[in-house]
């Protein structure tokens, strides 16, 4: 069950350029029907069918969970109004049935929701599934709170043989600035776009992939070495760190074992500096653990990693104290673009995923994102290279349109 604190979202924010892309902005009639719905601090969510036709409307669902009061999660109706997680609406009217068990139905269509819903005026750990051909399948604990999300290290979840993909964002009005993204942190269903913009700061951004569906499997399936080319199969591309095939006992388990090795004896050898940011790390390893210090201050420990640890960012690499933690990202980043052996290009980007041991997953969708900007593991905001959208104030977007392609 999903009884997760709200989704983190990177730190770092550059108002830029728009990208190339440009999606329509939402008719204003319509955006001032929704605001007057929603009431102050809203602001409307469009909805874009860019499938070319594969999928109408009636057959394109959205699924919004998130927590408008915190700690208590909630769920989107057509109308943009939001509603507590109830696990007696898997047996009320107009119920989910799947494989002979029941499910609340808290998706709605495009077409029931006209294409425009009201965000709320705050919600932390914002999920927006879209899912195509039907609708997800989420099962809500008996105590209403925490829902259970796909699991696609189940083959036998529901939602096994369901299109789908998300946008995630976090935004309390006047309190939090509105920070969101796509993602393929945990997997590709197929290709979304994000336009956000707020006039009163001249902010107009997209983020995403463009690229048809058919295109990006087919070029991931050419560029990635042959340990991620099982990660993909007809309904989507698995990260690394959402399959078992990288995690402990799986056949890549120690895909990175022989690059984490080599680091931690390179910085054996010689003293590991790390300057960025205005910031500077210094130390050396001994054993199995690093031990540094942060502008002098110190000493902190950082654990060696295993090959799921960097895969998933996590283990060694998202523990103790925030310093700790601060450099384990620093670490996880390095080893998944391949540059752990070199400092100084850990802020290069042109200096990633040129080497054999990388995540071959991670780099391939830099390379078919707009911008470059993707977000192909968890801590791939490091060096600013995700695909978030963060507002520079805590007043409301004017919109977030979201393309939904095929």
């Amino acid at each position: 069950m999903n009884t997760r604190p709200p989704l983190p979202l990177p730190v770092l924010a550059l108002l830029i350029a728009l990208l190339g892309f440009v999606l329509p902005a939402p008719t204003p009639a319509r955006a001032a029907a929704h605001h007057a719905r929603a009431g102050a601090g809203s602001f409307p969510i469009t909805f874009q069918n860019n499938t070319r036709g594969a999928y109408p409307d009636a057959r394109v669902f959205i699924t919004v969970l998130g927590q408008v009061t915190p700690g208590q999660w909630s769920y989107m109706k057509p109308d943009g109004s939001m509603a507590h997680i109830n696990h007696l609406d898997a047996t009320a009217p107009g119920h989910l049935v799947k494989r002979g068990a029941n499910y609340p139905n808290m998706s709605f269509t495009l077409a029931q929701a006209g294409g425009t819903v009201p965000s709320p005026a705050s919600i932390r750990g914002g999920r927006i599934y879209v899912s195509l051909g039907s609708p997800l399948y989420l099962p809500v604990s008996p105590d209403d709170q925490g829902w259970g999300g796909p699991d696609l290290r189940n083959p036998d979840d529901p939602n096994s043989d369901v299109y789908y993909d998300w946008y995630e964002y976090t935004y309390v009005q006047g309190q939090v600035a509105f920070g969101g993204n796509t993602t393929q942190v945990d997997q590709f269903g197929f290709p979304m776009t994000s336009r956000l913009r707020q006039a009163s700061s001249g902010y107009d951004t997209t983020r995403g992939i463009t690229r048809t569906r058919a295109e990006v499997m087919q070029q991931y399936a050419a560029s990635v070495g042959a340990a991620f080319k099982p990660l993909q199969n007809g309904y989507r591309i698995v990260a690394p760190r959402s399959s078992n095939l990288f995690l402990a006992g799986g056949s890549q388990q120690n895909h990175l074992t022989a690059a984490i090795d080599q680091a931690w004896s390179y910085y054996t050898a010689r003293p590991f500096t790390l300057t960025r940011l205005g910031e500077t790390f210094s130390g050396r390893v001994s054993g199995s653990t690093l031990t540094f210090t942060k502008n002098g201050v110190g000493p902190f420990t950082l654990r060696k990693p295993t090959s799921p640890d960097v895969m998933a960012c996590a283990g060694a690499l998202a523990s103790g104290n925030d310093t700790e933690k601060q450099l384990g990202a620093e670490f996880c980043a390095a080893f998944n673009r391949g540059v752990a052996l070199d400092t100084t290009a850990w802020y290069t980007p042109a200096a990633y995923y040129a080497g054999a041991a990388k995540n071959d997953y991670a780099g391939f969708f830099h390379t078919v994102a707009l911008g470059r900007r993707a977000y192909g593991f968890p801590y791939d905001d490091v060096g600013d290279q995700s695909s978030v959208q963060i507002l520079g104030n805590a007043e409301p977007p004017t919109g977030l349109t979201l393309g939904i392609g095929w």
